[in-house]
C-alpha cells in the first residue's frame, strides 16, 4: 500500500470522485472542479491509498491559514479494503501533518439513528464541539447541511476539554468564505468556550 497526493490535472483524482467518494458522499458531494481549484490554490489535500493501481482509500483535507485550523473533509475506504486499520492510518497521518488543531464533521446521530461513523470517529479520540454548526453549501445547486456536527480530531497531543470560541468561529468565517462567499449562517453559534464532548445512543 503506498499514499500519494493528488495533483489537480492527475487523472486519479476524476477515478477517486467519481469512484468511492461519489458512492460514500453521494447526497452531498463537492463538484470535481471545486476539488481541483482548491488543490491549485494549495487549500486542499487529497491523498490516496493506493494497492497496486487500485485505489483503497483516500482522504482530502485543508489547511485555514488565519485561523490555523485544518480541516479533514472526507475519509473513505473501498469495500474491498475496510476493517484493515487502513482508514484510521490516513486519518492520523493527515492530522499529524496538519498539526495543531484539525476538525472533521459527521452525520449527527441524534438526526439520523446512525451513530457508526461517530463511534469510530471517538475510538480513535475525536470528540464532539459542544456548538451549532450549519455546513455551508458545497456547490451550485447544494443546499447547507443542518445535519452534522463538527469533531475536534485527536493528534499526537491529547484533545483539551474545551476549545477557544474566538477560533472555531474565525475558522468557520474562513470555511463560509471559501465555499460561498458570505456570512455564516444565522443558525450558527459560538461561545466563548466551547466544550468537548463524547456523544452516545444512551
Amino acid at each position: 500500500m503506498r499514499l500519494i497526493d493528488l495533483t489537480a490535472d492527475d487523472s486519479r483524482l476524476a477515478a477517486f470522485h467519481g469512484g468511492i467518494y461519489w458512492d460514500a458522499f453521494a447526497t452531498q458531494h463537492e463538484p470535481l472542479d471545486a476539488w481541483r481549484r482548491a488543490i491549485a490554490s494549495g487549500l486542499l489535500t487529497v491523498r490516496l491509498a493506493l494497492d497496486g493501481d487500485a485505489i483503497a482509500g483516500g482522504i482530502c483535507f485543508e489547511r485555514y491559514p488565519r485561523s490555523g485550523v485544518g480541516f479533514a473533509t472526507y475519509l473513505v475506504v473501498a469495500p474491498a479494503t475496510r476493517n484493515r486499520g487502513l482508514g484510521e492510518h490516513l486519518l492520523r497521518g493527515a492530522v499529524d501533518e496538519i498539526g495543531g488543531l484539525v476538525l472533521g464533521e459527521v452525520n449527527d446521530p441524534r438526526k439520523t439513528g446512525e451513530w457508526t461513523r461517530l463511534e469510530r470517529f471517538q475510538r480513535w479520540g475525536a470528540r464532539v464541539l459542544d456548538v451549532r454548526y450549519v455546513q455551508p453549501s458545497l456547490g451550485p445547486g447544494l443546499a447547507r447541511d443542518r445535519g452534522l456536527v463538527l469533531i475536534a480530531l485527536a493528534g499526537a497531543d491529547p484533545l483539551p476539554a474545551e476549545l477557544d470560541g474566538a477560533r472555531v468561529r474565525a475558522f468557520l468565517e474562513e470555511l463560509y468564505e471559501a465555499t460561498e462567499g458570505g456570512p455564516l449562517d444565522d443558525e450558527v453559534t459560538i461561545p466563548e468556550r466551547v466544550p468537548l464532548r463524547i456523544l452516545g445512543p444512551n
